[in-house]
């Protein structure tokens, strides 16, 4: 009741210092973000925020329906494989870059081609190196090649990061004070349902509608304007929420979000969540004489962990529990491995099986959601099982992990927003210095899942890597997260998994 309290005052003091200019009436969606974004364009600002942006100025050649996760034509009318190695799209006619340029096959082998340049130095590298090469066969024809078969190719041509500008911007980029190529500061322009008005780096972005947007899979917006407000304090986004200044907040703590619920004019909505959290165990003993290096102490972890109660109580109300590390919709993604339900004796027989029958003592690293840690601690207290809490920076922790001197650690992963396993447990098993499990079985199966075309085959082949990853107990699955929204009742809004909003896809009701 007091933080409720607190965010009526704040209301009431942003209710006579600024009128309400967002909503239906201006025709003006404004959505709050709490990070500082300093450059409009992904591939050198990888915050969420941006990345959500990219998909309302940028189209890329195919689009996943957020419904049925179907991959529809967008800049590519048709395509075909030619062979294991080569994709060929057929471009869509008539389409125009907000500058009036007219798009082809150029724009797609110039953005693509100087994408995958490492002189361009773009951040995630890997989310558009998966191409090896990108050549034009006529004005509206393209083919794409990779060094080996990639079958995630569709969910990585439709990721926010194969965006598609005109090649006059890629091949005459602004200039930095020495003379090199500052491609962070090129123009926005693209060919999406929204072009960019204005943007202040550390502040707002403002997007009007594209009028001449063509009759595509991402339909057109009904809404004129969006506005980017960086508000940094949570407290000041949901004052100017509740008398509308802004029409659409997140990143709020789900006790903030309960104190929403029910409040005239806001509808508070648990979306999905595609992030994936799950303890790392120390399987090899790399961090020195630790009793997780015995399998039956980390089954003894793992049936010590209460996770449906976990999720129902404390992640939110769309969390899943997992029983593998990767979201229900990812392509190739089971659940059908061994879960280890929630057994205290069983945990305790482990144990004292394993020689520890007087418990014992270990440390857990974390950097994120302590209040989850700190219930899991509580389970693995009731089987005698002793845990300290070591919060660090994400920096920290991960130099620790790839250093080997990590017992054990709560962490997660959100799969760049790809709904294909590959985004997370090609990731993180293939015996990278950070990867706990060390199983050269696992990241045999796991090369061999990522270049296997056929659907059924690389399915089953994944889920022979998830199944040695249960059996070793080298990942812990948890439970995928759940996103809470608050926004204006005048809003019709759709939650994705990825975390992006497609505010394209809103309306005023």
């Amino acid at each position: 009741m007091k933080h409720l309290m607190t965010t009526t005052a704040l209301a009431l003091a942003a209710l006579t210092a600024a009128p309400a200019i967002a909503g239906p009436a201006e025709d003006t969606l404004v959505w709050v973000t709490n990070r500082e974004a300093n450059v409009p364009l992904v591939w050198w600002e990888n915050l969420i925020d941006v990345a959500a942006m990219q998909h309302h100025y940028f189209d890329t050649l195919v689009y996943r329906d957020p419904e049925t996760f179907e991959y529809l034509p967008l800049l590519a009318e048709s395509w075909e494989r030619v062979d294991d190695l080569t994709l060929e799209f057929k471009l869509r006619d008539g389409v125009t870059f907000h500058d009036g340029s007219s798009f082809d096959a150029d724009d797609v082998v110039v953005s693509y081609s100087h994408l995958i340049d490492p002189a361009t130095a773009v951040m995630n590298a890997g989310l558009v190196k998966w191409m090896a090469a990108v050549e034009k066969v006529d004005d509206m024809t393209v083919r794409i090649s990779t060094e080996k078969p990639f079958p995630a190719a569709f969910e990585f041509l439709a990721s926010t990061r194969m965006g598609i500008m005109p090649s006059e911007v890629w091949e005459n980029p602004p200039r930095t004070a020495a003379g090199e190529p500052d491609y962070a500061a090129m123009p926005v322009i693209g060919t999406g349902p929204y072009r960019m008005v204005s943007f202040v780096p550390g502040g707002d972005m403002i997007l009007e509608r594209n009028e001449a947007y063509f009759e595509g899979p991402k339909g057109k917006p009904a809404i004129k304007t969006l506005h980017m407000k960086t508000i940094l304090d949570a407290e000041t986004a949901v004052a100017e929420l509740m008398v509308g200044s802004v029409d659409w907040v997140t990143g709020l703590t789900q006790d903030t979000v309960d104190s929403l619920r029910g409040l005239p004019g806001i509808t508070v909505l648990d979306g999905p969540d595609m992030r994936v959290s799950y303890l790392t165990l120390d399987a090899t003993g790399r961090s020195g004489d630790t009793p997780i290096a015995d399998v039956r102490v980390r089954k003894a972890i793992a049936h010590a962990i209460d996770k449906q109660a976990i999720a129902e109580n404390l992640v939110g109300p769309a969390a899943n529990v997992l029983n593998a590390g990767c979201y229900p919709t990812q392509v190739g993604c089971t659940q059908d491995v061994e879960g280890y339900a929630y057994d205290p004796e069983k945990s305790k027989a482990l144990l004292q099986e394993a020689g520890f029958g007087d418990g014992i003592n270990i440390t857990i690293d974390a950097f994120r959601d302590r209040y989850l840690l700190e219930a899991i601690i509580g389970n693995l207290r009731e089987v005698g099982i002793d845990a300290d809490i070591s919060m660090l920076q994400w920096a920290g922790l991960r130099s620790k992990m790839n250093d080997g001197k990590m017992e054990m650690a709560q962490t997660g992963w959100a799969s760049s927003g790809l709904n294909d396993i590959s985004g997370i447990a090609s990731v993180l098993l293939k015996m990278t210095p950070d990867d706990y499990c060390q199983n050269p079985k696992v990241k045999e199966l796991l090369d061999t899942a990522d270049t296997t075309i056929d659907p059924e085959l690389r399915a089953a082949t994944y889920k022979q890597a998830l199944e040695v990853v249960a059996e070793e107990v080298c990942w812990i699955p948890l439970y995928s997260h759940s996103k809470p929204y608050a926004y204006t009742e005048e809003l019709d809004f759709f939650a994705t998994a990825d975390g992006f909003p497609l505010f394209f896809l809103s309306s005023w009701k």
